[in-house]
């Protein structure tokens, strides 16, 4: 038993001994010392800034969002069927309000539709000055 604990006193040690060393170089102390600038910090010696890195992405996120939109659009189709009414859509024919400007949900409560309801979407989009733009 005696001879266990020496061991895990020496082991200890040298664990210990070796880490200080490991910091202690001056490659690796340059590399934690330089960690102080958040995200902008790595790519900064290269010349690369937070906008540099976005506009590098962009393409690819677009990208990304088409994809989704358009795996979305496969699953719905795949699981309600074409004609089925899912939800709000611009064409009152495919609206779940039929175009009457009224959502009634399964629990019997109303609210308006954002494509037929008195308050259209093209109309808070206007009126709060809004800009979209479908996939």
């Amino acid at each position: 038993m005696q001879e266990r604990k020496l061991n895990v006193v020496f082991t200890s040690i040298v664990l210990v001994a070796s880490l200080f060393l490991f910091l202690s170089s001056d490659k690796v102390a340059d590399t934690v010392r330089g960690f102080d600038n958040s995200f902008n910090n790595s790519f900064s010696n290269s010349g690369c800034s937070t906008e540099d890195i976005t506009n590098m992405y962009a393409d690819y996120i677009e990208e990304w969002k088409l994809g989704i939109s358009q795996a979305f659009d496969e699953a719905e189709h795949e699981i309600y069927g074409e004609d089925e009414v899912v939800g709000p859509h611009p064409d009152p024919n495919k609206c779940i309000c039929g175009g009457s400007g009224v959502i009634v949900h399964g629990d019997g409560h109303k609210t308006v539709c954002p494509y037929h309801g008195k308050k259209t979407m093209n109309n808070i989009l206007k009126e709060n000055n809004l800009i979209y733009k479908p996939l």
